[in-house]
């Protein structure tokens, strides 16, 4: 069992929910510690007990959101052979995920620490021997769509026909 999932209904859980819901709606730097607690009742003094600092609270819950995505991402890609259509199940699979989860600024953001990115590192390991770094685009893209559909400057249709639209584009 891995060692930071929480008893249901204890303080580290209702902690992980209040963060999971202020990463959700708000980018990193605008999520005050001061009012995760408030929204688990607690103090500030148990987010920092719990996991030492707002940084490492938000890799919790970014490594959980990201291995979520990625297992579905994995998953609708095995079911093709070609790259493009593998990688645009892919792709759009995890649109969906990130939709039902309202969870746009987690995948939105670039990581705030030097951990890995599952997504991105998915994504780059579609084009390993090419000319060019096409995996930089379709990273970009993807994120650009994601803040796109938070500002509600996309509908999840035209995110999805952006995606189908890009790799139509350029063979992998």
């Amino acid at each position: 069992m891995k060692e930071w999932i929480p008893i249901p209904g204890s303080n580290k859980d209702k902690l992980i929910q209040a963060a999971l819901e202020a990463f959700s709606q708000n980018n990193f730097k605008d999520v005050k510690i001061s009012t995760l607690a408030a929204k688990a009742d607690m103090t500030t003094g148990a987010v920092y007990h719990h996991f030492g600092s707002k940084l490492k609270l938000y890799q919790v819950i970014r490594k959980e959101m990201e291995q979520r995505i990625v297992d579905r991402m994995e998953g609708a890609a095995s079911l093709f052979e070609v790259p493009e259509e593998s990688l645009k199940a892919a792709l759009l699979t995890g649109l969906d995920f990130v939709e039902k989860q309202k969870a746009y600024k987690i995948f939105s953001e670039e990581p705030q620490s030097r951990d890995i990115d599952k997504v991105e590192d998915f994504i780059r390991g579609f084009r390993k021997e090419a000319d060019i770094p096409f995996e930089i685009l379709i990273i970009s893209s993807w994120r650009s769509i994601l803040k796109g559909l938070d500002k509600e400057e996309l509908t999840l249709i035209q995110a999805k026909k952006l995606i189908k639209w890009m790799l139509e584009r350029e063979s992998l």
